[in-house]
């Protein structure tokens, strides 16, 4: 039985944290607003910025899972790095350490000419955003022994921004290579690596999580297009084959023997076509 901190226990966090309760784990949740935690997390509502080391518990490892109010270099420097500077502060001078988690982001691969990507591929940030996160995995580096969950887009119950652009029927631009991940995908990972850290297993600084099935984005939209009976908005001077964009594998999960639930967009956009229909009656 370990003591595990959940630092952002939203959707990801949450599925976590009900994962490492049923193992028999202490969890430990903090999320920024409301006050629903899964059955049996010790649950803490508040800005983490503002806590004092007092209100965070002695722990075996952190996991660092936020989510930023805005795309900007500002919002991610509010969500990311200025949080692990209170993990840092908090645990940095304990006698021993917890391994810590940053679930971070495959944008952090600025590569965009149809590269393949694993976890032997050097971080080449463009965007300011991706610099933040860069910045934010050095910085705990520098401090624990902890690892970079890069991931992938997130695709998943609720979320349905693709979905809902498709459906605008809004030109497609230009194509690109795309890499995504279902949601319960990401929280088994999680709970792989924790179960790996508890387990002392030696482990990369960092970890991509994707499912393994780089694909172009206009298949992506033609599909769903199909499946919604929308229009396909394609420029018809452009070929079919993506022109940008990066193809990410990893290696260190399956290595682990984890298995993906949803292996391609098909798989899982199936469950989250009929979520949406079911509330768009």
């Amino acid at each position: 039985m370990a003591n595990i901190l959940i630092a952002g226990c939203g959707d990801l966090g949450s599925g976590l944290a009900a994962e490492l309760v049923a193992q028999g784990h202490i969890v430990t949740g903090i999320r920024r607003t409301k006050n629903e935690f899964p059955q049996g997390v010790i649950g803490i509502t508040g800005d983490l910025v503002a806590m004092s080391d007092d209100d965070l518990p002695d722990v075996d490892l952190v996991f660092l899972i936020m989510t930023p109010n805005g795309r900007n270099e500002e919002a991610y420097c509010a969500a990311y790095f200025d949080t692990a500077q209170v993990l840092i502060r908090r645990y940095n001078a304990m006698a021993k350490q917890p391994k810590v988690f940053f679930v971070s982001s495959t944008s952090v691969y600025g590569q965009s000419q149809g590269e393949w990507i694993d976890e032997s591929t050097p971080a080449q940030p463009t965007s300011a955003t991706a610099k933040v996160l860069v910045e934010t995995e050095r910085s705990l580096a520098s401090a624990f022994s902890s690892v970079a969950v890069r991931c992938s887009g997130i695709y998943g119950p609720g979320r349905f921004r693709l979905l809902e652009t498709v459906l605008s029927e809004k030109e497609w631009g230009s194509n690109s290579w795309t890499n995504r991940i279902h949601r319960d995908d990401v929280v088994s990972a999680l709970v792989l690596l924790a179960n790996c850290a508890l387990s002392d297993k030696n482990m990369p600084a960092q970890v991509i999580v994707t499912d393994q099935t780089p694909v172009s984005m206009w298949e992506v939209k033609l599909w769903l297009a199909t499946c919604l009976d929308a229009k396909v908005a394609v420029n018809g001077g452009e070929g079919f084959a993506p022109n940008s964009g990066k193809r990410l594998q990893g290696q260190y999960l399956l290595s682990q023997g984890w298995r993906l639930q949803y292996p391609s967009y098909v798989s899982g956009y199936h469950e989250l076509l009929r979520e949406f229909r079911s509330l768009s009656k």
